[in-house]
Protein backbone atom coordinates (compact mmCIF):
# COMPACT_ATOMS: atom_id res chain seq x y z
CA UNK A 1 0.00 0.00 0.00
CA UNK A 2 0.77 3.43 -0.77
CA UNK A 3 2.11 5.71 2.19
CA UNK A 4 0.53 8.91 2.28
CA UNK A 5 2.47 11.33 4.76
CA UNK A 6 -0.19 14.19 5.60
CA UNK A 7 0.57 16.81 7.79
CA UNK A 8 -1.90 18.99 7.06
CA UNK A 9 -1.69 22.04 4.45
CA UNK A 10 0.09 24.89 5.31
CA UNK A 11 2.37 27.39 3.02
CA UNK A 12 4.78 29.84 5.43
CA UNK A 13 7.74 29.02 7.34
CA UNK A 14 11.23 30.39 6.95
CA UNK A 15 12.11 26.94 5.03
CA UNK A 16 9.94 28.04 2.48
CA UNK A 17 11.35 31.45 1.61
CA UNK A 18 14.68 29.99 1.77
CA UNK A 19 13.74 27.36 -0.66
CA UNK A 20 11.63 29.92 -2.70
CA UNK A 21 14.58 32.22 -3.02
CA UNK A 22 16.82 29.37 -4.21
CA UNK A 23 14.72 28.35 -7.11
CA UNK A 24 14.23 31.29 -7.80
CA UNK A 25 17.25 31.94 -8.50
CA UNK A 26 18.01 28.76 -10.43
CA UNK A 27 14.98 29.48 -12.88
CA UNK A 28 16.56 32.61 -13.49
CA UNK A 29 20.36 32.37 -13.62
CA UNK A 30 19.51 29.24 -15.78
CA UNK A 31 17.07 30.73 -17.85
CA UNK A 32 14.77 28.19 -17.65
CA UNK A 33 11.28 29.79 -17.73
CA UNK A 34 11.06 32.97 -19.57
CA UNK A 35 7.63 35.41 -18.68
CA UNK A 36 4.47 33.87 -20.79
CA UNK A 37 5.58 30.20 -20.62
CA UNK A 38 3.79 27.06 -19.90
CA UNK A 39 5.26 24.46 -18.21
CA UNK A 40 4.08 21.03 -17.36
CA UNK A 41 5.04 19.67 -14.02
CA UNK A 42 5.90 15.61 -14.06
CA UNK A 43 3.73 15.21 -10.34
CA UNK A 44 3.94 11.90 -9.19
CA UNK A 45 3.24 12.00 -5.72
CA UNK A 46 6.27 11.72 -4.45
CA UNK A 47 8.25 14.45 -1.93
CA UNK A 48 10.47 15.69 -4.73
CA UNK A 49 7.95 16.56 -7.31
CA UNK A 50 5.08 17.68 -4.52
CA UNK A 51 7.78 20.11 -3.37
CA UNK A 52 8.62 21.19 -7.32
CA UNK A 53 4.65 21.70 -7.75
CA UNK A 54 4.19 23.85 -4.53
CA UNK A 55 7.30 26.19 -5.39
CA UNK A 56 6.28 26.85 -8.67
CA UNK A 57 2.83 27.48 -7.83
CA UNK A 58 4.45 29.95 -5.19
CA UNK A 59 6.36 31.71 -8.04
CA UNK A 60 4.23 31.81 -10.66
CA UNK A 61 2.70 35.24 -10.37
CA UNK A 62 5.57 36.47 -9.81
CA UNK A 63 7.81 35.18 -12.62
CA UNK A 64 4.53 35.69 -14.82
CA UNK A 65 3.90 31.39 -16.43
CA UNK A 66 1.63 29.10 -16.17
CA UNK A 67 1.22 25.62 -14.94
CA UNK A 68 -0.17 22.36 -15.68
CA UNK A 69 0.51 19.47 -13.86
CA UNK A 70 0.65 16.25 -15.31
CA UNK A 71 0.04 12.55 -13.98
CA UNK A 72 1.18 8.83 -15.82
CA UNK A 73 -0.77 6.33 -13.61
CA UNK A 74 1.51 3.37 -15.30
CA UNK A 75 -0.23 0.43 -13.49
CA UNK A 76 3.41 -0.95 -12.51
CA UNK A 77 2.57 -0.60 -8.83
CA UNK A 78 -1.41 -2.06 -9.14
CA UNK A 79 -3.31 -0.87 -6.34
CA UNK A 80 -0.69 1.51 -5.22
CA UNK A 81 -0.08 3.35 -8.49
CA UNK A 82 -3.91 3.71 -8.37
CA UNK A 83 -3.64 5.57 -4.80
CA UNK A 84 -1.08 7.71 -6.34
CA UNK A 85 -3.18 8.87 -9.02
CA UNK A 86 -6.11 9.85 -6.79
CA UNK A 87 -3.57 11.15 -4.25
CA UNK A 88 -2.35 13.36 -7.22
CA UNK A 89 -5.69 14.54 -8.03
CA UNK A 90 -6.47 15.93 -4.20
CA UNK A 91 -3.68 17.70 -4.53
CA UNK A 92 -4.01 19.27 -7.89
CA UNK A 93 -7.32 20.48 -6.39
CA UNK A 94 -5.68 21.86 -2.87
CA UNK A 95 -2.99 23.92 -4.98
CA UNK A 96 -5.93 24.62 -7.70
CA UNK A 97 -4.00 23.88 -10.56
CA UNK A 98 -4.79 22.08 -13.56
CA UNK A 99 -4.29 18.31 -14.40
CA UNK A 100 -3.84 16.22 -16.88
CA UNK A 101 -3.65 12.15 -16.03
CA UNK A 102 -3.94 9.52 -17.99
CA UNK A 103 -4.06 5.33 -17.22
CA UNK A 104 -1.59 3.20 -19.27
CA UNK A 105 -3.36 0.52 -20.95
CA UNK A 106 -0.88 -2.05 -21.24
CA UNK A 107 1.46 -2.38 -17.90
CA UNK A 108 5.22 -1.80 -18.79
CA UNK A 109 7.41 -4.70 -18.66
CA UNK A 110 9.95 -2.66 -16.61
CA UNK A 111 11.04 0.22 -14.65
CA UNK A 112 12.69 1.24 -17.78
CA UNK A 113 9.78 1.16 -19.95
CA UNK A 114 7.82 2.55 -17.79
CA UNK A 115 10.02 5.83 -17.57
CA UNK A 116 10.00 6.15 -21.63
CA UNK A 117 6.17 6.08 -21.65
CA UNK A 118 6.28 8.94 -18.94
CA UNK A 119 7.99 11.38 -20.86
CA UNK A 120 6.12 10.11 -24.25
CA UNK A 121 3.60 11.05 -22.01
CA UNK A 122 4.57 14.50 -20.73
CA UNK A 123 5.80 15.36 -24.23
CA UNK A 124 2.30 14.85 -25.70
CA UNK A 125 0.50 17.01 -22.98
CA UNK A 126 3.43 19.67 -23.61
CA UNK A 127 2.67 19.86 -27.39
CA UNK A 128 -1.34 19.38 -27.11
CA UNK A 129 -1.28 21.87 -23.98
CA UNK A 130 1.31 24.52 -26.28
CA UNK A 131 3.67 24.30 -23.37
CA UNK A 132 7.19 25.65 -23.75
CA UNK A 133 8.93 23.34 -21.11
CA UNK A 134 8.50 19.57 -18.70
CA UNK A 135 9.84 20.33 -15.08
CA UNK A 136 10.84 17.45 -13.77
CA UNK A 137 11.89 17.11 -9.66
CA UNK A 138 15.75 16.02 -10.43
CA UNK A 139 17.24 16.69 -7.21
CA UNK A 140 20.90 16.94 -6.16
CA UNK A 141 21.07 13.78 -5.11
CA UNK A 142 19.76 12.31 -8.39
CA UNK A 143 22.74 14.18 -9.85
CA UNK A 144 25.20 12.30 -7.58
CA UNK A 145 23.72 8.72 -8.03
CA UNK A 146 23.46 9.59 -11.77
CA UNK A 147 27.31 10.30 -11.43
CA UNK A 148 28.03 7.34 -9.78
CA UNK A 149 25.66 5.20 -12.40
CA UNK A 150 27.61 6.28 -15.24
CA UNK A 151 30.54 6.18 -13.55
CA UNK A 152 30.07 2.24 -13.25
CA UNK A 153 28.76 1.49 -16.80
CA UNK A 154 32.11 3.05 -17.78
CA UNK A 155 31.31 6.45 -18.81
CA UNK A 156 33.06 9.42 -20.39
CA UNK A 157 33.21 12.74 -19.44
CA UNK A 158 30.00 13.49 -20.51
CA UNK A 159 28.51 10.88 -18.47
CA UNK A 160 30.40 12.15 -15.85
CA UNK A 161 29.08 15.59 -16.22
CA UNK A 162 25.29 13.98 -14.82
CA UNK A 163 22.01 15.96 -14.94
CA UNK A 164 21.82 19.19 -16.73
CA UNK A 165 19.36 22.13 -15.29
CA UNK A 166 18.13 22.10 -18.55
CA UNK A 167 18.20 19.46 -21.53
CA UNK A 168 15.72 20.42 -24.06
CA UNK A 169 12.60 21.39 -23.16
CA UNK A 170 13.34 19.44 -20.08
CA UNK A 171 13.78 21.67 -17.00
CA UNK A 172 14.98 20.95 -13.35
CA UNK A 173 14.31 23.81 -10.95
CA UNK A 174 15.58 21.61 -7.92
CA UNK A 175 18.70 20.66 -9.17
CA UNK A 176 20.38 22.24 -6.58
CA UNK A 177 18.30 21.53 -3.63
CA UNK A 178 19.19 17.93 -1.77
CA UNK A 179 17.05 15.32 -1.44
CA UNK A 180 17.22 16.09 2.58
CA UNK A 181 16.61 19.58 2.80
CA UNK A 182 13.08 18.63 0.24
CA UNK A 183 12.07 16.21 3.07
CA UNK A 184 12.65 19.36 5.73
CA UNK A 185 10.71 21.40 3.64
CA UNK A 186 7.96 19.30 3.13
CA UNK A 187 7.57 18.64 6.71
CA UNK A 188 8.15 21.89 8.42
CA UNK A 189 5.38 23.27 5.76
CA UNK A 190 3.46 20.51 6.45
CA UNK A 191 2.77 19.02 2.60
CA UNK A 192 1.09 15.60 2.17
CA UNK A 193 3.04 13.35 -0.72
CA UNK A 194 3.30 9.70 -1.50
CA UNK A 195 6.36 7.00 -0.68
CA UNK A 196 7.12 4.36 -3.06
CA UNK A 197 7.94 1.18 -1.57
CA UNK A 198 10.14 0.45 -4.79
CA UNK A 199 12.58 2.99 -4.21
CA UNK A 200 13.80 1.07 -1.22
CA UNK A 201 13.94 -2.35 -3.32
CA UNK A 202 17.90 -3.34 -3.63
CA UNK A 203 17.34 -5.39 -6.70
CA UNK A 204 17.51 -1.95 -8.47
CA UNK A 205 21.13 -0.80 -9.11
CA UNK A 206 20.12 2.82 -8.18
CA UNK A 207 18.73 1.58 -4.90
CA UNK A 208 21.83 -0.07 -3.97
CA UNK A 209 24.15 3.50 -4.77
CA UNK A 210 21.81 5.37 -3.19
CA UNK A 211 21.14 3.32 0.32
CA UNK A 212 24.21 1.02 0.43
CA UNK A 213 27.42 2.74 -1.68
CA UNK A 214 26.74 6.22 -1.03
CA UNK A 215 26.62 6.15 2.66
CA UNK A 216 29.49 3.70 2.57
CA UNK A 217 31.79 6.07 0.77
CA UNK A 218 30.86 8.23 2.94
CA UNK A 219 31.23 7.13 6.54
CA UNK A 220 34.58 5.12 5.75
CA UNK A 221 35.91 7.40 2.95
CA UNK A 222 35.38 10.95 3.01
CA UNK A 223 32.16 12.43 4.83
CA UNK A 224 32.45 15.10 2.26
CA UNK A 225 32.19 12.76 -0.71
CA UNK A 226 28.93 14.21 -2.19
CA UNK A 227 30.24 17.51 -2.25
CA UNK A 228 33.42 15.95 -3.88
CA UNK A 229 31.04 14.49 -6.78
CA UNK A 230 28.93 17.49 -7.44
CA UNK A 231 32.50 19.75 -7.74
CA UNK A 232 33.89 16.81 -10.22
CA UNK A 233 30.65 17.12 -12.23
CA UNK A 234 30.81 21.04 -12.45
CA UNK A 235 34.54 20.58 -13.85
CA UNK A 236 33.46 17.89 -16.18
CA UNK A 237 30.57 19.74 -17.59
CA UNK A 238 32.72 22.95 -18.28
CA UNK A 239 35.18 20.93 -19.88
CA UNK A 240 32.51 19.02 -21.70
CA UNK A 241 31.33 22.52 -22.94
CA UNK A 242 34.05 23.40 -24.74
CA UNK A 243 35.17 20.10 -26.30
CA UNK A 244 31.38 19.94 -27.43
CA UNK A 245 31.68 23.89 -28.80
CA UNK A 246 34.65 23.08 -30.90
CA UNK A 247 33.55 19.90 -32.30
CA UNK A 248 30.25 21.27 -33.94
CA UNK A 249 32.57 24.02 -35.68
CA UNK A 250 34.60 20.84 -36.92
CA UNK A 251 31.65 19.43 -37.88
CA UNK A 252 29.47 22.45 -39.45
CA UNK A 253 32.92 22.66 -41.43
CA UNK A 254 32.60 19.08 -42.73
CA UNK A 255 28.25 18.56 -42.39
CA UNK A 256 28.00 15.15 -45.02
CA UNK A 257 30.71 13.66 -43.60
CA UNK A 258 34.26 14.09 -41.50
CA UNK A 259 37.91 13.98 -43.54
CA UNK A 260 39.96 11.36 -41.93
CA UNK A 261 43.20 13.33 -42.27
CA UNK A 262 41.76 16.49 -40.65
CA UNK A 263 40.36 14.60 -38.06
CA UNK A 264 43.19 12.70 -37.22
CA UNK A 265 45.03 15.99 -36.41
CA UNK A 266 42.65 16.85 -34.04
CA UNK A 267 43.81 16.52 -29.90
CA UNK A 268 42.41 13.02 -28.60
CA UNK A 269 39.73 14.30 -26.53
CA UNK A 270 38.46 16.52 -29.24
CA UNK A 271 38.40 13.54 -31.83
CA UNK A 272 36.28 11.56 -28.90
CA UNK A 273 33.88 14.22 -28.44
CA UNK A 274 33.41 14.74 -32.99
CA UNK A 275 32.58 11.68 -33.27
CA UNK A 276 29.85 11.90 -29.92
CA UNK A 277 28.51 14.63 -31.67
CA UNK A 278 28.45 13.28 -35.13
CA UNK A 279 26.33 10.10 -33.66
CA UNK A 280 23.84 13.06 -32.00
CA UNK A 281 23.11 14.42 -35.04
CA UNK A 282 22.45 11.08 -37.09
CA UNK A 283 20.14 9.61 -34.65
CA UNK A 284 18.99 12.26 -32.14
CA UNK A 285 20.52 10.46 -29.13
CA UNK A 286 23.60 8.91 -27.19
CA UNK A 287 21.41 5.96 -25.55
CA UNK A 288 23.79 3.13 -25.10
CA UNK A 289 27.24 4.85 -26.51
CA UNK A 290 29.61 4.14 -24.20
CA UNK A 291 32.69 5.42 -23.64
CA UNK A 292 34.28 2.02 -24.39
CA UNK A 293 32.70 1.96 -27.89
CA UNK A 294 34.08 5.81 -28.87
CA UNK A 295 37.22 4.69 -27.22
CA UNK A 296 37.56 2.05 -29.75
CA UNK A 297 36.21 3.59 -32.80
CA UNK A 298 38.80 6.50 -32.00
CA UNK A 299 41.44 3.52 -32.17
CA UNK A 300 39.87 1.80 -35.76
CA UNK A 301 40.06 5.33 -37.24
CA UNK A 302 43.90 6.05 -36.14
CA UNK A 303 45.33 4.65 -39.32
CA UNK A 304 45.16 5.89 -42.77
CA UNK A 305 45.40 2.83 -44.51
CA UNK A 306 42.52 0.28 -45.70
CA UNK A 307 38.80 0.68 -45.21
CA UNK A 308 37.45 -0.58 -41.71
CA UNK A 309 33.79 -0.33 -40.52
CA UNK A 310 33.06 0.15 -36.70
CA UNK A 311 29.34 -1.49 -35.39
CA UNK A 312 27.83 0.38 -32.55
CA UNK A 313 24.51 -0.65 -30.71
CA UNK A 314 20.94 1.15 -32.15
CA UNK A 315 22.19 -0.45 -35.54
CA UNK A 316 24.57 2.54 -35.72
CA UNK A 317 27.69 1.96 -37.98
CA UNK A 318 31.20 4.18 -38.58
CA UNK A 319 32.99 3.52 -41.73
CA UNK A 320 36.35 4.54 -42.60
CA UNK A 321 36.62 4.44 -46.41
CA UNK A 322 38.59 6.46 -49.16
CA UNK A 323 39.88 8.99 -46.78
CA UNK A 324 36.52 9.75 -44.99
CA UNK A 325 34.36 8.80 -41.97
CA UNK A 326 30.83 8.38 -42.44
CA UNK A 327 28.21 7.26 -40.45
CA UNK A 328 25.18 5.05 -41.17
CA UNK A 329 22.02 4.39 -38.90
CA UNK A 330 20.12 0.92 -39.73
CA UNK A 331 16.58 2.07 -38.35
CA UNK A 332 15.32 -1.60 -38.84
CA UNK A 333 16.88 -2.59 -35.54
Amino acid sequence: MTLVIDLAFGFWHLDFLNMLSKVKDTLQENKLLKPGNTVIIALSGGPDSVCLAHLLKSLQKELEFEIILAHLNHGLRGKESDQDNCFVQKFARRLNLSLVDEKLDHKPKSEEEARKARYQFLETVRKQKGAQKIATGHSQDDQIETILLHLLRGAGLAGLSGIRYQNNRIIRPLLACSHQKILAYLKKNKLPFCLDKTNLDPAFTRNRIRHELIPLLTREYNPNFKKSILNLALLAQETNQYLTARAREFIAKNPANLPLKSWQALPRALKRETLRQAIFNLSGSLQDIYAVHIEETVNMLATSFGNKKKNLPRGLQILKKDGRIRLFLNKKQ
